[in-house]
């Protein structure tokens, strides 16, 4: 047999094939840094991404806030002087409840100590509200209240989740809160004032602490950062609560 021929074409080949490695290497190597960047560059655009959510939010909560001022002037039922601010509270939390839909605002929720200013948004409601995917989407948007829980005023607790690292991060410092620091919420139909009451570590599925009853109000994280293993919970007793005066008449 003659191989005379072979071996050129093998040396010939050889370049080519190391060619096509160093190729796909480099390919390799910019799909790494395109990946690694998009990585890193993720908390930036999520937190843009939020800020955007945010400035929408706020449009919508102003118009529905007129919307309600509106609606309780116009209705004599609600205009009353004859009950006490917690009832009327209560009562004007039962009437802004029936118009909410999941993604609408509540309120704006206030936290000096961590310079928190974020619009709340209500929750998915039925047989989602306790799905960890069920409030994901609108967890990009801001904290989110647990619809399986009742609006401030109405009942306890009012418990709220946010995000600890990603889209804004809206609940990073949560864990800085100490007992006694001021929780403010300002809703279209009143005006909140709570106090930290203290703060606890739980598992990710225990939900007790959305039944119970001895707190105004619950607020939820991951915990520790860039960590699901547990949930930082902070509590909340309720010091004020101010109703609409629109809705006294006055």
């Amino acid at each position: 047999m003659d191989t005379s021929d072979s071996s050129p074409r093998s040396s010939a080949a050889a370049p080519r094939d190391r060619g096509a490695r160093s190729r796909r290497l480099r390919l390799l190597g910019d799909l790494l840094l395109i990946a690694g960047g998009i990585v890193l560059a993720y908390p930036f655009w999520s937190a843009a991404y939020a800020q955007v959510q945010q400035t929408r939010l706020d449009s919508t909560y102003r118009q529905q806030s007129a919307a309600f001022v509106e609606d309780v002037n116009a209705n004599v039922d609600t205009r009353t002087h004859d009950v006490s601010d917690e009832e009327l509270v209560r009562r004007l939390a039962v009437r802004y409840r029936r118009g909410l839909k999941a993604g609408d605002p509540i309120g704006r929720l206030r936290i000096p100590r961590i310079d928190l200013h974020r619009l709340v948004q209500q929750g998915v409601d039925g047989r989602l509200a306790l799905d960890p995917d069920g409030d994901r989407t609108l967890l990009r948007n801001g904290p989110v209240h647990y619809a399986t829980t009742p609006l401030p005023g109405a009942g306890e607790p009012f418990a709220v989740a946010g995000h600890r690292t990603t889209y804004g991060a809206p609940f990073y410092e949560l864990d800085k809160l100490r007992r006694g620091d001021p929780v403010y919420l300002d809703t279209p139909y009143a005006k909140f004032r709570y106090r930290v009451a203290k703060t606890t570590t739980v598992d990710p599925g225990d939900i007790s602490v959305l039944n119970d009853r001895g707190y105004a109000l619950v607020l939820t994280t991951c915990t520790p950062p860039y960590s699901a293993a547990h949930r930082l919970i902070v509590w909340g007793t309720l010091e004020k609560a101010r109703p609409l005066r629109a809705a006294r008449g006055r």
